[in-house]
């Protein structure tokens, strides 16, 4: 009967935010696992997280293990029955060894012979009696990015282990784990919580620790700063600032959220906003508040106690803030003393990678791709690659990183002119699968030289993105260069041959990258609904196609397996691909055609093949597709008439070479063998 409920707390030494807000889930599939792989059956199982806790709780409890049968194979048929089919002695012992009647024994198929088994049914035992085992074989399952170790133990966690909570229902469950023995009792707020709390049952857990100041549902904290920010914000006439990476850090920073409001001097507000945001968002996790668009001088703070501690929380907020503003305005100002040009010179000795040279090497490598990217426009072109990376030698960037991009555009914008002071800050773009892309022609240009250079280098050098390995997010990059070309003309090949050519780097590496960017692309095209047939039929040689024209490929196989003649279309395109050997290049020779069936079927490809040849030149693959399908006949024709084979060699190679003909126009249009039938 399913009427209790698990719980499982492993108090800890506080764990960073970064930990807990992408372990979660992984958490809470790992927990329901284990719960399943040991019969435990529930209902719905959550993981709560906050600093110094994560908890896992299951609801909806079976008190007992599910029944389990076991089958075990006993001797073969042959030796368990005599001719008459009745149980020999190896039958009678098999059935008592394991405890059922011979009656009850089945025969099943293994491999080339048949046997008896006996089908067993295990029943299940209570699961306060197990839980405590399972409890601990999850706490040693669960991973994080950094794991350590503490006092003598051989044990990890992401940190120190402190105290363990374990109940069924309301009975305490022995579990032990890294030197700790756990209890039924728990601990609320560090500050606002005195002395141990004992936990009624599992199901009171959540409410138990908020009347002790802990609110242990992150989706609970989350809404609850989410609103308090809102109403402190409506307060003032302003709105915060959208940042939701910010809000998913706080909400794991604290367990009992207080939103309050503290100000600095507003003359901090003559700063670039995107410079004052870093400030109150970085070491301090402030909520910068904008009216009209603009940033004002209030902030948010989320404190991690009492409402009545407000004044003590806003006087260390407004003091902290204050100095790392002062800071801030300091570099600001000494960085608008020098021109980015001035400072390129510096990039020497700033190391890109220890195999790739300085800044400098990679801003000389970017300037001669983008001249290639530019076509004719050179100059501005030139100059913002010039410049691309001269920010990264300024106090504010290398103070805050994450602005590299911004400052470029600030420091550029009154001596450089508008498009290559954004172009700065939209190489780096987009950030994100999805996300915003370059809107000026130098900024795409110099989007996709950065990119392109990052990918051919470092394959270069043999740095390529691994299984979950990408330390210099290569992966990312190169969705962000697809989401840029995908609607035009340009193909990858022409992009990364010339790349290639203009580094100077091994010609071999394309086959590499082709590799990496049709996966990138298989999971693009799969993302947005196109079934894996399609996309895998789509991609044959993507890397000679315009990009714009993959879309339209897609459109048009999709709309082949919806027609009436798409098996027969398969059928007899499929027959040529499994027939014709990879390799022939000889033209077929109409005054070596035998059969009329030969002829018909050359004369039918001469009648479309220019036509066909040329929409699928510019991307009319629908139209091209009509064409082809005037060929099944002839097709079904000659494979019914003609013996392909033929003992006289240049009659069977001059028929090959027919169907390499029209193999060869099917490749253009896609490879349709991929395609299943309906």
């Amino acid at each position: 009967m399913s009427d209790i409920s698990l719980l499982l707390e492993i108090g800890t030494e506080e764990i960073p935010a970064g930990f807990l807000s992408d372990g979660v889930k992984r958490i809470e599939e790992l927990a329901a696992g284990q719960l399943k792989d040991a019969a435990i059956m529930c209902s719905d199982v959550k993981v709560y997280a906050t600093p110094r806790r994560i908890a896992i709780v299951a609801t909806g409890v079976n008190s007992c293990q599910e029944k389990k049968v076991r089958e075990v194979f006993g001797p073969p048929v042959t030796a368990a029955y005599d001719a008459a089919g009745n149980p020999t002695k190896a039958a009678l012992g098999f059935a008592a060894t394991n405890g059922v009647d011979v009656g009850q024994l089945s025969t099943q198929t293994r491999g080339k012979g048949s046997y008896i088994v006996a089908r067993i049914e295990q029943g299940g035992l209570p699961v306060s009696d197990i839980v405590g085992g399972v409890f601990e074989k999850i706490i040693a399952a669960i991973r994080f990015p950094k794991m350590m170790r503490w006092a003598a133990l051989d044990v990890r966690f992401a940190r120190p282990i402190c105290w363990l909570t374990a109940l069924c229902g309301n009975e305490p469950v022995s579990v032990k784990y890294g030197g700790i023995e756990s209890s039924g009792a728990t601990y609320g707020h560090r500050f606002l919580s005195e002395g141990t709390l004992k936990i009624q049952d599992a199901a009171h857990y959540i409410s138990a620790l908020k009347s002790n100041y802990v609110i242990v549902d992150q989706d609970e904290r989350n809404d609850e700063i989410r609103r308090q920010a809102a109403a402190i914000a409506a307060e003032h006439n302003a709105s915060p600032v959208n940042d939701e990476e910010l809000l998913e850090t706080v909400t794991y920073i604290v367990e009992y959220p207080v939103c309050i409001t503290a100000s600095f001097p507003d003359e901090f507000l003559k700063l670039p906003p995107e410079l004052l945001i870093s400030v109150m968002r970085g070491h301090q996790k402030y909520f910068a508040l904008e009216r009209d668009g603009k940033l004002i001088n209030q902030f948010i703070v989320v404190s991690n106690t009492l409402k009545e501690n407000e004044a003590t929380v806003r006087a260390g907020a407004e003091r902290v803030i204050k100095a790392r503003l002062e800071d801030a305005k300091f570099y600001y100002e000494q960085d608008l003393q020098v021109k980015l040009y001035d400072r390129i010179e510096s990039l020497k000795g700033i190391t890109f990678h220890d195999k790739l040279g300085s800044l400098y090497d990679k801003t000389k490598r970017l300037e001669k791709i983008i001249a290639y990217l530019a076509k004719g426009k050179h100059d501005d072109y030139v100059k913002a690659a010039s410049l691309s990376k001269a920010s990264l030698a300024t106090g504010v960037v290398r103070e805050f990183p994450e602005l590299q991009g911004i400052m470029g555009t600030h420091y550029a914008m009154k001596d450089y002119g508008k498009e290559i002071a954004y172009a700065l800050n939209e190489q780096y773009m987009p950030t994100q699968s999805g996300g915003q892309i370059p809107v000026t022609g130098v900024g795409e240009a110099l989007s996709l030289a950065d990119k392109l250079d990052n990918i051919v280098s470092f394959f270069s050098v043999g740095l390529i993105p691994t299984g979950s390995e990408d330390p210099f997010a290569l992966r990312r990059q190169a969705i962000g260069l697809l989401a840029m070309l995908i609607g035009q003309h340009v193909t990858l090949r022409e992009l990364f041959d010339k790349t290639i050519s203009i580094l100077d780097k091994d010609a071999a590496l394309i086959a590499t990258i082709e590799v990496f960017f049709r996966a990138r692309l298989e999971a693009m095209f799969i993302s947005k609904g196109y079934a894996n047939d399609e996309v895998q039929a789509a991609l044959g040689g993507f890397m000679e196609i315009p990009l714009v024209y993959l879309i339209v490929r897609l459109n048009m196989l999709r709309d082949l397996k919806n027609s009436e003649g798409c098996n027969e279309f398969l059928f007899a395109f499929k027959r040529i691909k499994n027939i014709v050997p990879d390799g022939i290049t000889d033209e077929p020779n109409p005054d070596l055609f035998v059969m009329n069936e030969e002829k018909e079927l050359h004369d039918s490809l001469i009648g479309i093949i220019y036509d066909a040849d040329g929409a699928i030149s510019i991307g009319l693959y629908k139209s091209a597709y009509e064409k082809l399908t005037t060929l099944i006949t002839p097709i079904n024709k000659f494979f019914d008439k003609v013996l392909v084979m033929d003992k006289d060699e240049r009659l069977r190679a001059n028929k090959l070479a027919l169907l390499n003909e029209i193999r060869t126009m099917s490749d253009k249009l896609a490879d349709v063998t991929k395609l299943q039938e309906r």
